[in-house]
């Protein structure tokens, strides 16, 4: 499909030029070497794109103004991984976070109980816009002028009940994709909102709508969307939770089942006889390079692996990127007893460390879930036995200070120190990994705080979580508060919150809340 998306290029050389540099000549006289220098500085050519610097020049100068990177937010987390970091941010720091201020609030068609994408710099009916995007509630996709909140375009695909996914948006910048009610995965133009219709688009994400719903984000990476499903709320069967991959230009798509996981097919009424396990952990899919591989957790539901059998309830799941084949499994020991207790493994999805060479397992995960643990586990053998089916294996098993897991953790590595800050429904931690000299990490508590909050981001090397009434702004070294929505100086508060959670890029804050609105704050104007 065609898009009418294009750069939007910059000119650094503007008219009077050479009226500053005959002052300039004035100005140096005997020192010819200076003003070499300024003209080489005056000469220079960037074009503004999302690959490298965004520049801007005045007519008064003879050089540019280098203008803080400019960056797209694509998917909840930020990257494949969902690391929850935004490491291009300049303009938001700690030093300039405390003059953030509400920009605008604006009434959606529906609550958007998630996190929004953005793209910047489109071109968009004839002007150059940044466009955030939202799935709401009630399956709309919406499309905002991040400028001011208007919006540009939307579609509402019918459907039954509700859904909590995030869009996720082609780092081409052309498509956006978003789970609708009808159980389908739709496939846009950017800037204009065209559906692409065709043989296999739009997508089949479940053909049991009634039961099954997208409850977690929507990823994107190497042309592939995944999407995830789980049950409404009340765990009324029947529903399995799966992963979908679908091909973001054929739209043709593959499969795995948690349950019956022999099954390669999108299950039908009465395909399988194992129900509730569903996936519905906000981060979904989780991709991982370093591994070529796709990390999901299920929650609730029957696991019989270990006996031969092809259920995969309370289970991190290791997944081949091309293909969905089972490469490994990771199963408490005590299974049974979250099954019984509803303390779902899967109420959370698995967080990436970054390699650790010095480790004897350098490529590690961190799972939560609703039972207060967290587990540290080799992503390269789960368990410890090398294949998938079997019990144990965690290298590390602590509990969470956060109480029960519902967010997707942040993964933080600054300088040589990597942290995992995790968000819980009694308060926020952070834990820092260490490896010792025999070559064992592990998890250490580092700091902690009582805000409760949704699925904490950080930029600009300040850390963003949104409670009821309030978004926060953290030093993430230490937990200390360095600005609130609440304070005089930022012009208003945001409403309740479930999942929503922010975004943060270019200076700006975005964030939604249960009123129905999406708030904008910055530093300018």
């Amino acid at each position: 499909m065609r898009s009418i998306l294009r750069p939007v290029n910059s000119s650094p050389v503007k008219a009077g030029t050479g009226r500053v540099i005959i002052l300039l000549k004035r100005a140096v006289g005997a020192c010819p070497l200076l003003l070499v220098l300024l003209l080489v500085a005056g000469s220079s050519n960037s074009s503004n794109n999302s690959n490298g610097p965004s520049r801007t020049a005045s007519n008064d100068r003879a050089s540019t103004v280098v203008a803080p990177r400019k960056t797209d937010w694509v998917r909840f987390g930020f990257d494949p991984a969902r690391s929850g970091v935004n490491p291009e941010e300049k303009t938001i720091t700690t030093k300039t976070v405390g003059g953030l201020h509400k920009l605008w609030s604006v009434s959606l068609p529906d609550i958007v109980d998630s996190s929004p994408a953005l793209l910047h710099d489109l071109e968009v009916s004839g002007k150059t816009r940044d466009v955030l995007y939202a799935t709401t509630k009630g399956g709309s996709i919406v499309a905002l002028d991040a400028g001011n909140g208007r919006l540009f375009w939307s579609h509402k695909p019918y459907g039954p009940n509700i859904t909590t996914s995030s869009p996720v948006v082609d780092p081409s910048k052309k498509l956006v994709f978003s789970y609708g009610l009808d159980g389908d995965l739709h496939k846009y133009d950017a800037a204009t909102g065209r559906e692409t219709k065709s043989e296999n688009w739009p997508a089949r994400i479940t053909k049991m709508p009634e039961t099954e719903k997208g409850s977690s984000a929507l990823n994107i990476a190497d042309g592939r969307v995944y999407a995830t499903t789980s049950g409404y709320l009340g765990d009324s069967p029947p529903y399995q939770g799966h992963v979908v991959a679908v091909d973001e230009g054929s739209g043709k798509s593959e499969v795995f089942n948690s349950l019956c996981s022999n099954d390669r097919r999108l299950l039908s009424y009465g395909d399988c006889s194992s129900q509730l396990s569903g996936i519905w952990g906000r981060g979904g899919a989780i991709v991982d390079r370093a591994t070529n591989s796709v990390f999901t957790t299920s929650g609730n539901g029957p696991f019989d692996a270990n006996s031969g059998g092809n259920d995969y309830g309370d289970s991190v799941l290791k997944l081949g990127d091309k293909g969905l084949r089972l490469q490994g499994s990771y199963t408490p020991e005590d299974y049974r007893r979250l099954q019984e207790k509803d303390a779902d493994l899967g109420s959370v999805s698995p967080a990436l460390l970054p390699e650790i060479p010095e480790s004897k397992t350098p490529d590690m995960l961190v799972q939560g879930g609703k039972d207060g643990k967290l587990r540290l586990i080799d992503r390269k053998n789960l368990d410890g036995n090398g294949g998938p089916g079997h019990v144990g294996g965690a290298l590390q098993v602590v509990d969470s200070t956060g109480c029960g897991t519902f967010t997707q953790p942040v993964v933080w590595k600054s300088g040589d120190r990597i942290r995992l800050i995790v968000a819980g429904n009694c308060g926020l931690a952070s834990y820092r990994v260490r490896t010792d000299n025999s070559g064992k990490t592990s998890l250490k508590l580092d700091w902690k705080t009582d805000d409760g909050s949704t699925t904490p981001v950080l930029a600009g090397g300040v850390l963003f979580a949104a409670t009821d009434g309030n978004l926060l702004a953290l030093d993430p070294t230490n937990g200390r508060h360095l600005w609130s929505s609440k304070q005089g100086s930022a012009g208003g508060s945001i409403g309740d919150i479930h999942w929503e959670s922010p975004i943060i890029a270019n200076g700006r804050v975005y964030v939604p809340d249960e009123s129905g609105a999406m708030i904008a704050y910055g530093l300018g104007k």
